[in-house]
């Protein structure tokens, strides 16, 4: 049976027809100057700031779960190696268990609250600030109406455990930090309502009850505690970082400033009235975040995350700082233990002329020895170290700044296959999405590159919690609508065959038999490039095919434009119509796409245009488009006809022949 023949006609080519003032290649006119109007990210010296090149999305039910309502605060506790997240909400507790390779579930333990005076209707709610493991079971506790509380749940059920001041804030927006160390509490919530104006870090569970002085902080921001063990017991140190009202009162200056403060874990208190129920230690020095060849500063900090060292070395574990400037642009700045430390045991006191007591303030006693009162008063009035407290590195500058507002941060320390160890950075941004950022140990300072965006949520959110669990690989957050699982080694997602996969430097991934994998997963060896210039040219097989060209008819007079997706943000793209360079597009372009417009089209505007990427050597074809007139385009189309029709014909006529030619 002769097959029908295909349905063609004279009349122009509808399936590809462009014409008119309007004609556009799919987004509107208005977005296309927007597009074309949009600043270049320059994100300048140092290290061009990182670029972002794959997009990651969650997938429901298995990645993310939703809470079911909206939960305007959330805190999370997770242990590594475990499937499950715990997520504190409003008079309840979330379990969320995420089994590999099966549906996520969640189940609730509600918890309920004392219904007491209330200033307005949110300050009756309990919302739970605070879970800690305890024992077997878990600690909770949340605001309760203004009555903070603790509760303690083992396998299912719920003890309360009464009022605990110190442990949960009276309100959910205050902010708040809790520090615990075996047997011993550290926090920054006060204990009175309305009497306890004034920030103050405490010891409320241990030894002695100790707080600092009123006047040493000037409107304190708490960000991050932690206990630092020391080569003697008695010289472990509480570190604490904090952003503080800027004591300079000059116009031109910042209105806060970033600190590091140190108490010796040991603290006694003093030996006078004034100082028996104070920190006697304590110490506070600037944190510096700039770069001194761009004159960029960054003075707020709104994160911290202490990476340890592997051999256990408490002097090269990592603080990894996030800062921010007037305008919401970011940078990352590293600095060691060891430095912080030295800064406090070797600088003068800024304000302080002349010679420092003995004990020198700050300094931690052996054998339980109080602080002398000379030495708590020297502090407690120059609480302020004259050194600050710099980057790593010789140029003592920041790791990258970018203008994406960044706000919390955690760093898994991993090593690819070839042994190279990397620190990968996850933070996320004011528009609930993750970036994540790699940092070879071996490669130059410069080298930091923004290999992804995640996009953990259905419904976009700021990210109000984040945990890293490096033992599985994965990484939770939490928004005010639901909680993400988050795969750590997402390779998948990385199109373009070997050298798609290796230009990814992605060091969780690798080629292997023809895919990109997780270098986790495969049982063998995995091929990884450990040239960060060109790690195209470790693949053994040629660079994927190019694109095939996509034809379009436009009429003369009219007005159009050709969009290039700019998958990687390490690359120049640019538009060539025959030799000539049309368009170019540099790393760091802020918009996604190269884009090329033609505002009035002519007899020279139609042919062939290429869409070209290049990253160091290796460039590849992205795109092929070719603009036919509209004669043009009938004649290819009565062409294309032709041909189809010679075929159905031919396909009907060789069924006959081949019949022939068996009888015959």
């Amino acid at each position: 049976m002769t097959p029908p023949p295909p349905r063609c006609t004279s009349l122009g080519v509808p399936r590809y027809r462009i014409s008119g003032p309007q004609a556009r290649s799919g987004l509107p006119l208005q977005l296309l100057l927007l597009l074309l109007w949009t600043a270049a990210d320059t994100q300048g010296h140092p290290k061009s700031g990182p670029r972002i090149s794959a997009v990651w999305k969650g997938r429901a039910g298995k990645d993310r779960v939703d809470f079911g309502s909206a939960e305007p605060h959330t805190v999370l506790f997770h242990e590594p190696g475990s499937d499950s997240v715990w997520v504190g909400g409003r008079g309840k507790v979330y379990l969320f268990n995420f089994p590999e390779g099966k549906n996520a579930s969640v189940h609730t333990v509600n918890i309920g609250s004392t219904k007491g005076p209330c200033l307005g209707k949110q300050d009756c709610e309990n919302y739970i600030t605070l879970l800690e493991r305890q024992g077997e079971g878990l600690l909770a506790c949340g605001t309760n109406a203004r009555h903070p509380s603790c509760w303690s749940l083992v396998n299912g059920t719920v003890e309360s455990l009464g009022e605990r001041r110190g442990y949960a804030p009276f309100s959910p927006d205050e902010n708040s930090l809790v520090l615990f160390d075996g047997d011993e509490v550290y926090s920054t919530i006060r204990k009175q309502e309305y009497n306890g104006k004034i920030p103050r870090f405490r010891r409320i569970q241990g030894e002695i009850e100790l707080y600092t002085s009123d006047t040493v902080m000037q409107n304190p921001q708490f960000i991050k505690a932690t206990i630092v063990h020391q080569d003697q017991a008695y010289d472990d140190k509480i570190y604490y970082f904090f952003r503080e009202d800027n004591p300079d009162k000059n116009p031109e200056a910042p209105l806060n400033v970033s600190r590091v403060a140190q108490l010796c874990r040991g603290d006694q208190g003093g030996e006078s009235s004034l100082s028996v129920s104070k920190w006697n230690t304590f110490l506070k020095a600037m944190l510096v975040c700039s770069d001194p060849i761009t004159n960029k500063n960054f003075n707020r900090l709104q994160d911290v995350f202490l990476l340890p060292d592997p051999n256990g070395q408490w002097r090269d574990t990592r603080v990894y700082g996030v800062f921010s400037n007037p305008w919401n642009y970011s940078a990352v700045c590293v600095y060691s233990l060891g430095d912080i430390d030295k800064v406090f045991r070797t600088s003068s006191l800024k304000g302080y002329h002349t010679g420092l007591p003995t004990p020198r303030p700050g300094k931690c006693l052996p054998g339980r020895k109080p602080i002398p009162t000379e030495t708590f008063q020297v502090a407690d009035s120059h609480p302020e170290v004259a050194q600050r407290v710099e980057p790593m590195g010789p140029l003592k500058t920041p790791l990258f700044h970018s203008k994406y507002h960044y706000q919390k941060v955690v760093v898994h320390r991993m090593h690819a296959s070839h042994g190279e160890t990397f620190h990968v950075l996850y933070l996320t941004t004011d528009r609930g999405t993750i970036h994540k950022v790699v940092k070879s140990e071996e490669w130059e300072h410069s080298l930091v590159f923004n290999i992804m965006e995640i996009q953990p949520f259905r419904r976009a959110a700021a990210i109000q919690a984040m945990s890293l669990d490096p033992d599985r690989r994965k990484l939770y957050v939490s928004s005010q609508w639901e909680v993400s699982q988050v795969p750590l080694d997402l390779c998948d997602i990385y199109g373009g065959g070997c050298h798609g996969c290796l230009m990814a430097r992605d060091p969780y991934c690798g080629w292997d038999q023809g895919h990109c994998v997780s270098i986790f997963s495969s049982q063998r060896s995995v091929l990884q490039s450990i040239n960060p210039d060109e790690p195209h040219k470790e693949c053994p097989s040629p660079k994927p095919d190019e694109a095939p060209p996509q034809k379009v008819s436009l009429a003369r007079n009219s007005r159009y434009y050709l969009s290039c997706p700019m998958e990687s943000r390490h690359a120049t793209y640019w538009w060539r119509h025959g030799e000539k360079v049309e368009q170019r597009c540099e790393p760091g372009h802020q918009s996604p796409n190269c884009i090329l417009f033609i505002e009035n089209l002519t007899d020279g505007h139609y042919g062939h245009y290429y869409c070209e990427a290049q990253e160091g050597s290796y460039v590849r074809k992205a795109q092929h488009w070719q603009l036919l007139s509209e004669d043009e385009a009938k004649a290819q189309h009565l062409l294309g006809c032709a041909h189809a029709l010679l075929a159905s014909l031919w396909l009907g006529v060789l069924p006959t022949l081949i019949l022939g030619l068996l009888v015959h």
